[in-house]
């Protein structure tokens, strides 16, 4: 490897780690629980367009930096559901994953179907910052993801 190749490794990797201290937005936080940046389809928090399905997340521990998180997914049909119900089985691959805003860092929890429609996920590792907090479809080659941000402090 050349010093050309090295320096331009070093540069790329300095200005990596000093976007990662930056904080683009902050979202209040109230009583330790932090706020959520919702999508503006109010009904339909999470909208899956190519499946015609809405979900959203309920939180069952957390989020918190403190100890492991969890929450439940539910999906229900756009035109005739709610998020109460009835929920409906999507025809794709359920999937979850965390993603730090700043530095791109990604944690894929354990993703576990409870009933149709209703998926548990666990094992929800946060550290202190900016994460999204994605829903993810997958049927073959096509993935559609949908996410919520939250900020969680010390």
């Amino acid at each position: 490897m050349n010093d050309f190749s090295k320096n331009l490794i070093l540069v790329i990797a300095a200005l990596l780690i000093a976007g990662c201290g930056k904080e683009i937005e902050t979202l209040k936080t109230i009583s330790n629980r932090p706020q959520f940046a919702r999508s503006a389809h109010s009904g339909c928090p999470l909208k899956f367009s190519s499946s015609g399905l809405c979900s959203d997340i309920h939180w069952t521990e957390g989020p918190t930096v403190d100890k492991d998180s969890s929450f439940i997914i539910t999906f229900w049909s756009e035109k005739d559901g709610s998020s109460t119900g009835p929920w409906v089985e999507p025809s794709a691959q359920v999937g979850a994953f965390i993603r730090m805003t700043c530095c791109g860092s990604v944690f894929f929890p354990k993703v576990t179907k409870v009933e149709p429609g209703k998926y548990s996920v666990t094992n929800v590792k946060f550290t202190p910052g900016k994460w999204e907090v994605y829903v993810q479809l997958k049927s073959g080659d096509v993935v559609e993801k949908q996410f919520l941000t939250i900020q969680l402090d010390d």
